[in-house]
Formats: structure tokens, sequence, C-alpha cells
């Protein structure tokens, strides 16, 4: 077994949240991101933390902050904070996401409803 990440904050250094109330809910998805592709501004209500498994994604906060996470790297993702996920590469970004929710809570959101 190896760590690959351990953390009571996210990327930013923002600390995470309490878990939501109610019945726990955990949800895995695989997402594939083409290259110079980049996905709209959106929020997490709830924790959720990946690892990328090829190319390099560039997670961009509202505020300007951003950072690189490349292949074999694991991040964990603002939660409440608007952001964007970019693939400024030639290659397709392949990323494994695991989210902590709750009940019907979504997993993300337009921060501008």
């Amino acid at each position: 077994m190896t760590t690959l990440i351990d953390a009571t904050a996210s990327w930013d250094g923002t600390p995470l949240p309490s878990y939501p109330a109610g019945a726990p809910r955990v949800t895995i998805l695989r997402a594939v991101i083409a290259p110079q592709e980049r996905l709209d501004l959106h929020c997490h209500p709830v924790i959720n933390a990946g690892v990328v498994l090829r190319g390099a994604l560039t997670v961009v906060a509202a505020g300007g902050a951003e950072r690189t996470f490349r292949a074999g790297e694991a991040l964990v993702e603002l939660v409440n904070t608007p952001h964007y996920g970019e693939n400024r590469g030639d290659e397709e970004v392949e990323l494994v996401m695991f989210y902590a929710g709750a009940g019907e809570l979504p997993l993300s959101e337009n921060p501008d409803p």
C-alpha cells in the first residue's frame, strides 16, 4: 500500500468542512478530459478527492489560484468554492474522483444559480 494523499485541507490549504448529515453516499467517477478542454465553472457541496491516471489537470479557483496535478498525483478538491478544471496539454487527461456525500446532495453545482 502507498498513501497518495492524507489531508484535512483542499489543495489550496482551505480546511475541509464536516461531512454532511444524513445517510452516507459514496460516488466514484471516471473522467476523460480532451486536450485543450476547459470544464465549466462549478462548486462541490461535498468533499471529493481523486487521482490523475494520465495527463495533467490544472484546477483554477475563481480567485485565480491554480495548481496542476500530473499522472500519479492525488488531489483534494475545493468545497463550496467556484473553480474549474482545464487540460492545457496535447493528450487526454484521465482521472478518478471519489465523492463523500449524503442523501440527494449534488456532487457538483453551478455557482450562479
